[in-house]
């Protein structure tokens, strides 16, 4: 027993130092830097190539998928972060992501457990009021990363994140938070709108490539109760290309290609080159270079998109005219939801890119008491309101029904929106004051 504690004790001793000199335990995170870093078993047992299942983490038992290279000595690692309706090891493959491992990488592809609140799969998005709150798949990320660290030679200075889809937008997530931790990521197709943390601050030195898929870069489809209808990602790849650019440690470049809603895999040995050049705390600036045929890249931000403006016309009635206006500034000119929410567009009578619709409808049922302090209340919201592109664009509106309608269930013009607002089932997320 002596003898295991001393072994014990000079392992530990060798731990402390080497996390004095590379700063492991920036992995600790939402995990407590008391815990060992491999969690029951795992203390023990070393992960092996494929899936490795029963890594308990907050009450939560995950699993991951893992690609090991025949390269021996410290390497290089990519924390592969899969989409929407996929495991890791299904992203790993449509991905091509063995591309990094003939290149020497350490590949690990958790997967998610539905922890997400906006979004259903990883825990990434959040509304403002809740952005603080622990996270169950960043502590997840921070033991495994550190634990694979005690199994597995893993280079400090050459540690990535990349995903697709929900995948890039857990990315941008985890780049906000734990840029001291990785020294670039790969966004792909990945939405950027309440991936904030609740105090933002500068980004540690990273490279980040931000990708989308051209125009035709559309997702549709439904997780569990929610269902989407044309989501497409233009204008978040621009909100996120505009971001790293705008980070002063950052050096950012984003690439388009017309292949839709995919991972674009053909960049694969130019961006492993990239990111290999550019380790943690190297001088100088990325030599991007120029990129496969049929891809386009720039280290320019990307401008969001210009979406047709939509001007409503005055009403007899009070306060429908600066109500169907804020309607149409926050969803009817915003690129990330105007096709998502068409049916409630529609149904509110914005739905063709004019605004006449929304103004007769809101004076044929906004004629009431109720109604009169409800449009008030809007009209109030609305003069101190500021929309813009993402989905916090749409925010000033989402705030302004549910202010204005709660506890006015007497309101035709509340019942109007709800109702409208039924058609959407990814917008009644938003709007509390409509769900049952």
């Amino acid at each position: 027993m002596e003898g295991l504690m001393a072994a014990v004790c000079v392992r530990w001793a060798r731990v402390a130092i080497i996390c004095s000199l590379i700063g492991c335990f920036g992995w600790v995170g939402e995990a407590s830097a008391q815990e060992p870093a491999c969690p029951g078993v795992w203390a023990k047992l070393a992960p092996e190539e494929g899936w490795n299942r029963g890594f308990e983490v907050m009450g939560q038992s995950r699993s991951f998928w893992l690609m090991l290279p025949k390269a021996s000595g410290p390497r290089p690692l990519l924390l592969a972060l899969h989409g929407t309706r996929e495991t890791g090891e299904a992203f790993a493959r449509r991905a091509r992501l063995r591309d990094f491992v003939e290149r020497g990488f350490i590949v690990v592809a958790p997967q998610a457990v539905g922890n997400g609140t906006v979004w259903p799969v990883w825990d990434a998005m959040r509304m403002p009021s809740e952005a603080a709150a622990p996270n169950r798949d960043l502590a997840f990320f921070d033991r495994l990363l550190a634990c694979l660290g005690e199994h597995l030679e893993v280079d400090p200075r050459r540690r990535y994140v990349g995903g697709h889809s929900a995948g890039g937008m857990m990315t941008n997530a985890v780049l906000q938070r734990r840029s001291e931790v990785f020294a670039g990521g790969v966004v792909a197709s990945g939405v950027m709108s309440l991936t904030a943390p609740a105090t933002p601050a500068p980004l540690s030195p990273l490279a980040v490539l931000v990708t989308w898929g051209g125009e035709r870069d559309v997702w549709s489809g439904r997780v569990g109760s929610v269902k989407v209808s044309g989501f497409s990602f233009v204008e978040q790849a621009a909100l996120a290309s505009s971001f790293y650019a705008a980070q002063p440690g950052v050096q950012h470049m984003r690439c388009s290609a017309d292949a839709g809603h995919a991972w674009l895999w053909r960049l694969n040995g130019w961006m492993i080159d990239r990111l290999l050049a550019h380790p943690k705390g190297s001088a100088g600036s990325v030599e991007w270079g120029s990129p496969p045929a049929g891809v386009t890249c720039s280290r320019e931000a990307f401008a969001v998109p210009r979406v047709p403006e939509v001007e409503c016309g005055e009403s007899p009635v009070a306060g429908c005219q600066a109500a169907c206006q804020m309607m149409a500034d926050c969803a009817a000119e915003n690129g990330t939801l105007r096709h998502v929410w068409r049916p409630t567009l529609k149904a509110l009578g914005l739905g063709d890119g004019s605004c006449g619709g929304c103004v007769e409808a809101c004076a044929r049922v906004g004629a009431g008491e109720a109604d009169r302090a409800v449009l008030a209340c809007v009209e109030a919201q609305g003069a101190a309101a500021r929309c813009g592109p993402g989905i916090e664009g749409a925010l000033p509106m989402v705030k302004a029904l549910n202010t204005c309608c709660a506890g006015r269930s007497g309101s035709g013009i509340c019942r109007s929106a709800c109702q409208a607002l039924s058609r959407s089932p990814s917008a009644l997320r938003f709007f509390a004051v409509c769900r049952p």
